[in-house]
């Protein structure tokens, strides 16, 4: 039931197929509710195809509906003809509502395609749930006054679209289950699937949630959220509620959010990665959103043994620093591959798009000249853009990647983390023929560390009388093992055939890994 899309498919769909119009629908039907017992029927008696209208109203159920809901479907849509449920006046949205905050779900949904519109839910345990639902979308919909989670995509619900909602007053009775969105399930849940993978999260406004803003729970894959508003002032800190995202989940994808901590003392990260499983909460993408987090002391991203690529995220106060205590974390400054146009360090559609969008005359978004210009002719153009379609189609070069790092004396360098696995270049500018020596080295908490009887030693490896080449560049590579953390490049001597030279006067011109 579940596909993955292959790049040759998702630039098609992307570039080749904007505007083309659905096939034509055959004995759809659209069916006016009014009250609470004709949407009950109307959900029973859903196929695909229909367009179930909500008239302005309150439907209100608190009886038993096949279901722990007040509003139930199980009907499957198809992607030709989903089914809809929808207000009929989205500038006047029916309520649909249980009666107790602590029961029942607003509306439970349980098959393929469908689009819920310009609904409001509200007044029970939980708002919206889609079980089993693949390609649905929620669209326009506020849910609020809930006693535990907002929206849930639960029970192998995949390739679904949250978007334009706006959720808030969640975990009014259980704050430590009053997420706004909440993908997947966590581990030891049983009865329910957990592959929720590649569901998107877009244009929401999430606010006043006792517990995350959205929370993307483990063994799932590809969950992207992006332009979202979220507001963290009623985080209630319970059950590890401390950030505006909580990443479990491989693959995952944050950006173009903005976020407001608004004092919240219970909120002590801007996005937090936490695997509560082996090899899961790993190789998320977490850029160019916007933090507001009050208090240079809490951390903009933080991990433990969880892998992110962090980057243009702008974060204030700045002195708001990726938390750096035994994570995997990575600080990139730039992503160097051909191809990769909006540089987030793939080659895919949207590099297509974003090529597309910029020779016709579109500025917004973040675009790599160097990384654009594949002719190498100095100007983007639609050669770029074949040769950009023909690199996302490959999808096989990786990027060289330019990491942080910061100068702590002369001679003293220490890069960012998330280096474990990888092999590192230092490149080292001096004065060419003069002469080199030092060490890089790291904290590995799994060397014994014969001082303390425990795991975990800073360890050095020397190199010794390096001689700068003529192009002034000296670079010396080093690989990595897995948990390596506080990766330090030192040089202890510096000096030419006329005797020493000022170790601060070298520069560590960049750090970069593949």
């Amino acid at each position: 039931m579940k596909r993955r899309y292959t790049a040759a498919a998702l630039l098609t769909a992307a570039v080749l197929c904007l505007g083309r119009p659905a096939p034509a629908a055959a004995d759809t039907r659209e069916v006016l509710v009014t009250d609470t017992q004709e949407l009950i029927a109307a959900l029973a008696d859903a196929q695909a195809g229909d367009t179930i209208l909500l008239r302005e109203g309150v439907y209100e159920n608190d009886k038993w509906t096949g279901k722990w809901a007040a509003f139930f479907a199980e009907a499957d849509g198809t992607a030709e003809e989903p089914i809809t449920i929808r207000s009929e006046d989205p500038a006047h949205p029916a309520t649909l509502c249980g009666v107790d905050q602590s029961n029942k779900i607003v509306l439970w949904i349980t098959g393929d395609y469908w689009r819920v519109e310009d609904l409001r839910c509200c007044e029970a345990q939980k708002g919206i749930v889609l079980d089993q639902s693949c390609h649905s979308i929620i669209t326009g919909c506020e849910v609020y006054n809930i006693g535990s989670e907002g929206i849930h995509l639960r029970d192998d619900s995949a390739y679904c679209l949250i978007e334009d909602c706006k959720i808030h007053d969640t975990g009014t009775v259980t704050p430590k289950y009053g997420e706004g969105i909440y993908i997947g399930s966590a581990i030891g849940t049983e009865g329910y699937g957990f592959e929720c993978h590649y569901n998107t999260v877009r244009r929401c406004d999430i606010s006043r949630v006792a517990a995350e803003c959205v929370d993307i729970k483990e063994f799932t894959y590809g969950t992207l959220v992006e332009d979202c508003t979220f507001d963290g002032s009623c985080i209630s800190g319970e059950n590890g509620a401390n950030s505006f995202i909580e990443i479990k989940g491989n693959d995952v994808i944050i950006r173009h959010n903005t976020g407001y901590r608004n004092g919240c003392v219970k909120q002590l990260y801007g996005f937090d990665l936490y695997a509560p499983e082996p090899e899961w909460g790993q190789n998320a993408k977490i850029y160019e959103n916007t933090l507001y987090l009050d208090d240079a002391e809490v951390n903009s991203v933080a991990g433990w043994k969880c892998a992110a690529q962090v980057f243009r995220n702008t974060v204030d106060p700045a002195e708001c620093a990726i938390g750096s205590n035994g994570n995997r974390i990575m600080d990139v400054l730039a992503y160097d591959l051909p191809g990769d146009a909006d540089e987030n360090g793939l080659c895919n559609a949207e590099d297509v798009l974003t090529l597309q969008n910029r020779i016709h005359g579109k500025t917004d978004g973040h675009l790599s000249p160097e990384n654009a210009d594949l002719n190498g002719d100095d100007v983007i153009d639609v050669f770029d853009l074949a040769l950009a379609k023909r690199a996302a189609l490959s999808g096989e070069d990786k990027p060289v990647i330019t990491v942080s790092f910061k100068k702590e004396k002369a001679g003293k360098w220490r890069a960012c983390n998330g280096l474990g696995t990888h092999t590192v270049t230092f490149a080292l500018q001096g004065e060419p023929g003069a002469v080199v020596r030092g060490s890089y080295g790291m904290w590995d908490p799994n060397v014994p560390n014969e001082e303390t009887g425990k795991n975990g030693k800073y360890t050095p490896f020397p190199y010794e009388n390096q001689t700068i080449p003529e192009d002034g560049i000296l670079r010396i590579s080093a690989e990595l093992p897995e948990d390596a953390t506080s990766l330090v490049f030192e040089v202890w001597g510096y000096q030419n055939s006329a005797g020493k030279l000022d170790i601060d006067s070298l520069v560590l011109q960049s750090i970069q890994t593949q």
